[in-house]
């Protein structure tokens, strides 16, 4: 019974305390700046449009994420060995065992040891 009467004693303390609440007023020079940023004319140059169309948040953001999304598609390709290198790697190895890449020439025309 007692939770009952502290919830009351609660909800009148707050309704008390929005008793001198008075309707919040804008600034004197708010309608001022408001009217100028309407009649202010939209972007006549290129690069002013270009910077409107870029600056807006859904653009930026989808651009973000989409370079974020390349760079992370080109780093796991990276990372990942290609077939080319696998298959270079392979006959790199098959060459060194079996001595491949020693080129030996013999001249059998010569009889002279000297």
């Amino acid at each position: 019974m007692t939770q009952g009467k502290d919830i009351n004693r609660e909800i009148e303390r707050t309704l008390a305390s929005l008793d001198g609440v008075q309707r919040a007023e804008p600034d004197g020079f708010f309608f001022t700046r408001l009217r100028a940023r309407m009649l202010r004319k939209e972007p006549v140059d290129g690069w002013d449009r270009l910077i409107a169309v870029i600056t807006r948040p859904a653009i930026a953001f989808t651009a973000i994420a989409l370079i974020l999304g390349l760079n992370g598609t080109l780093a796991i390709t990276q990372w990942k060995p290609s077939e080319r290198t696998e298959q270079a790697s392979l006959q790199q190895a098959f060459a060194d065992e079996y001595a491949l890449g020693i080129n030996t020439f013999y001249d059998i025309e010569k009889n002279d040891p000297q």
